[in-house]
């Protein structure tokens, strides 16, 4: 609307409210014209220019849904059936995601790289829950729960110190390179995950001898043993919760792409120990996102898979730990001076224990309402600063700006805020 339109605007409203009264309108005493000031000319636009809309994030679960290729929910009465003994706990069955989803998240971006059908990146769920399964002697090792004779195949190293099939990266890779070859021999997914179970051999001799399914939509109809048709009843199963999950009640974590897991290379050997110090991580947490190595003084020497924001730390390159007593002190000082005046009284020492254990008590605003509490958290011995942000739910972004923190380095005795200061 132009600076014309704006200005009359006010003189017709009453005419067009007389016209709309009834059938037939009223004389309407005359008016005098009103007095218009001069508008400037205004370009002539033919269309208007559209508003440019910043990209809505992708959906992880949507995007996966897209890539599923095998029958849905009502396959089989026995899919649905282990669909709700998955999620008999819903909150539980959420939590269990949340804690897998990098790995789901890994699964799938490689399932979709080779061609593979989305529902295999659940397969570990069936598997092993996704841990890293150590290997014993003849048997299946890692969170795909690979052989050691499967594990020559592949060409994955298992040997005393280091077992490739617990290698997240090259484990999985290996995996979905053999799922996609499977389906090009057989044609179809609900026989990959049967050859993945039973054995490739095995099922092409009954396929010659009783030939191939005949049923598209349910389970295949080809002998196999009940071991066998559990397991893709079970793949099944989780799939149709992601397929529709409000009809098990549950609600599917988002994916946080701060824990997405990044392969970093690295451009000379290292000790763990230096990797995890250089990654900020801990020990544990380094091992648990390379498993491969079965003890702590292990070498690396081609990769590391770390998530984001442990990656983004690593490629800094070395860093210096903080002098941990004088960084402890000064946190633990700038909390104390926010406590009530009680608590302070027992002692500074005594108070700063007090802050590492509880969190400030809320006091009184003068309307009345309490104000956010500030949370904080002592460091303990195989914690990282990852860790602490994913156990409480907040990034670690957000603990470096609360604490000041130039790195991602801590140590064990360390204070941390785990709010934002009032």
């Amino acid at each position: 609307m132009n600076a014309l339109h704006r200005r009359l605007l006010p003189a017709l409203i009453p005419l067009f409210l007389t016209a709309c009264a009834g059938g037939v309108p009223k004389p309407v005493p005359k008016q005098p014209a009103p007095t218009v000031a001069p508008v400037a000319p205004v370009e002539d636009v033919a269309v208007a220019p559209q508003l440019l809309r910043p990209a809505q994030p992708a959906d992880f679960w949507s995007d996966m849904r897209e890539t599923f290729a095998l029958p849905g929910c009502e396959a089989d009465p026995q899919v649905l059936a282990w669909a709700r003994t998955y999620t008999k706990q819903p909150n539980r069955f959420e939590q269990n995601v949340n804690e897998v989803l990098p790995l789901i998240a890994y699964a799938h971006k490689s399932a979709v790289k080779h061609g593979v059908a989305g529902e295999f990146a659940l397969l570990p769920w069936v598997e092993s829950q996704y841990r890293h399964v150590p290997g014993k002697k003849n048997r299946p090792a890692g969170m795909w729960q690979i052989m050691p004779q499967t594990a020559r195949t592949l060409g994955l190293r298992v040997e005393k110190n280091y077992d490739e099939r617990l290698d997240i990266t090259k484990s999985t890779e290996s995996v979905m390179n053999m799922m996609r070859r499977y389906y090009d021999d057989l044609g179809d997914w609900r026989l990959v995950d049967v050859a993945y179970n039973a054995g490739e051999f095995g099922l092409k001799k009954k396929l010659d001898k009783h030939g191939g399914p005949t049923n598209d939509d349910g389970l295949p109809d080809v002998p196999m043993k009940a071991g066998t048709k559990e397991h893709l009843v079970k793949l099944m199963a989780i799939a149709c919760i992601v397929r529709d999950p409000a009809r098990f009640n549950v609600s599917l974590p988002k994916r946080d792409s701060e824990n997405a897991l990044q392969v970093v290379q690295v451009s000379s050997p290292q000790s763990l120990a230096q990797a995890a110090k250089q990654s900020g991580l801990s020990m544990d947490d380094l091992r648990d996102f390379n498993p491969a190595y079965r003890s702590n003084k292990g070498t690396v020497s081609s990769s590391l898979l770390l998530p984001k924001s442990a990656a983004d730390q690593y490629k800094l390159g070395p860093v210096a730990l903080a002098d941990t007593p004088d960084a402890v002190a000064e946190v633990a000082d700038e909390a104390v001076a926010s406590l009530p005046a009680a608590t302070a009284a027992h002692g500074k020492t005594k108070a700063r224990d007090t802050v590492a254990r509880t969190a400030k008590k809320p006091t009184k605003k003068a309307a009345g309402r309490d104000e956010p509490q500030i949370v904080f958290h002592k460091v303990n011995s195989g914690e990282s600063l990852w860790s602490i942000a994913r156990r409480h739910q907040v990034s670690v972004e957000q603990l470096m700006k609360w604490n000041d923190l130039q790195t991602q380095a801590v140590k064990p005795g360390q204070v941390l805020k785990l709010s934002a200061s009032r």
